[in-house]
């Protein structure tokens, strides 16, 4: 288990987290083990979080909850988040997650529908000098999953270009685990899946439209590295006229299931 380092609260946001964790815990008596006990956890995780280290979301609810901090904690954590993502991705992760209808073309697996090992995989693509927490990433990204948990999931309708199942993402056992997936969740009545097969016309890069409770439609294009986040109604449009022609071209919610299962086993040879 770490030592008790000094903290600077004001050196960063995860030096502010350690310092709010640990006054709260001394405050009450405890030592690191009888937070650990009531939060289900080890010691050695709480001394890594009182010694910058900051907790995913599940436990800090957990230790918010625990150390009354009234919600102090969680809300520095979804700060944290977000402040971990390119500043053109900020907003429109923000909406997602409240988002009562999302719609999209995906060159790849989407962040919403990726099992563990294949973002990785892709992370693992994308940083080859090695600079990116890919870990915490992998972390945060699995996490904003949880929407489909909630009483209300939104309702999502993802176009897949075909070589996104087609084509091996770290190893063939990888992307058998993840059709398997996809092939799970398009189950639930609120999830849909389409294939757009490779003769028919594609965009470069992904897009996204989504529909706030408010009724509001925001539009999100990414490319490599880049990516933008429309508000105004005639780029959301423009950008909804185009995935609609993607949608229409694409094969048939059934016939894109079949097309997985096909992909599944081509994956086993």
């Amino acid at each position: 288990m770490p030592p008790e380092s000094e903290i600077d609260p004001s050196e960063s946001l995860e030096s502010f987290i350690a310092d709010m964790v640990r006054d709260a815990r001394k405050r009450r008596g405890w030592r690191q083990a009888d937070l650990a006990a009531k939060v289900f956890s080890s010691t050695t995780r709480i001394s890594e979080i009182e010694n910058g280290e900051p907790p995913d979301l599940q436990l800090g609810r957990q230790i918010d909850q625990v150390l009354e901090l009234r919600g102090a904690l969680v809300n520095l954590l979804v700060i944290r988040d977000r402040v971990a993502f390119r500043d053109y991705a900020q907003g429109f992760l923000r909406d997602q997650a409240r988002a009562r209808a999302i719609y999209g073309f995906y060159p790849v697996i989407p962040g919403l529908l990726q099992t563990p090992d294949y973002a990785r995989a892709i992370m693992h693509l994308e940083d080859p000098d090695g600079t990116t927490d890919i870990e915490g990433s992998v972390q945060r990204r699995i996490e904003r999953q949880t929407v489909f948990s909630q009483p209300r999931p939104p309702w999502f309708w993802a176009v897949l270009d075909e070589s996104a199942l087609t084509k091996v993402m770290g190893s063939r056992k990888i992307m058998r685990e993840q059709i398997e997936w996809l092939l799970e969740i398009a189950q639930r009545p609120f999830v849909n899946v389409q294939v757009l097969r490779t003769e028919m016309a594609v965009v470069r890069g992904q897009l996204t439209l989504l529909r706030l409770p408010s009724g509001d439609r925001t539009a999100y294009t990414e490319g490599f590295g880049t990516g933008q986040y429309m508000l105004e109604p005639t780029e959301v449009d423009r950008i909804q006229k185009v995935y609609d022609r993607l949608h229409a071209d694409a094969l048939g919610v059934d016939e894109s299931q079949e097309f997985m299962r096909d992909a599944l086993r081509k994956h086993d040879d």
